[in-house]
């Protein structure tokens, strides 16, 4: 084989490499659609209104859902009740401490969040190194979360994101692992977008 055969075979073996496991969710609705969001990176988006966080008497945090349709995989409905705890978990931890020093009658920052994907890993094909080379048995999973001033107030504030399985973690032992994982990452990432 000459050279130029194998480089095109490498570039090609790359090219292929670097795209499984790679996602992006659509929008599925969740968000309103007069909120229009920007491209932050490959996986994420965001809008961000003008508005002092810290002018609202309080937060609260309207339970997980996960929009009716096929986007979980096999999971069960055991499973599925796990991952929205875990990200109502991650919102709750990441807000505890956020300063609310709003007027009395003030309303509240009401958030409220969605897991509207969740491809599960598949632990049997991430034990081996060498069966992790096409990421066959990696999952990811996306959310879409927003907030409002009071419980039907306008949106000031929205995200979306996807999260594919990271090869060098022990969410990838798990069929819902990225799904836990990545609840923490978008908590945090919301609750920075809020409080800037």
């Amino acid at each position: 084989m000459n050279m130029h055969c194998k480089t095109a075979v490498l570039v090609l073996a790359a090219a292929l490499l670097g795209a499984c496991g790679s996602h992006t969710q659509m929008r599925t609705g969740f968000i309103p659609g007069s909120v229009s969001l920007a491209e932050k990176d490959d996986a994420t988006s965001q809008w961000r209104g003008s508005f002092d966080a810290s002018s609202f008497s309080s937060v609260v945090i309207a339970p997980v859902s996960m929009p009716a349709g096929d986007s979980y995989g096999d999971l069960s409905e055991e499973k599925l009740a796990e991952v929205r705890k875990a990200f109502g978990d991650a919102l709750a931890a990441e807000f505890k401490g956020m300063p609310f020093t709003g007027k009395a009658g003030a309303p509240a920052l009401v958030i409220h969040a969605a897991v509207t994907a969740v491809k599960p890993n598949k632990p049997i094909l991430n034990v081996a190194p060498q069966t992790q080379t096409l990421k066959r048995g990696y999952g990811y999973a996306a959310c879409e979360i927003f907030a409002t001033e009071g419980d039907n107030g306008r949106v000031v504030a929205a995200f979306m994101q996807t999260s594919d399985t990271q090869r060098f973690s022990t969410e990838k032992l798990s069929d819902i692992g990225t799904a836990e994982r990545a609840s923490k990452d978008w908590a945090k990432a919301f609750r920075e977008l809020i409080g800037r």
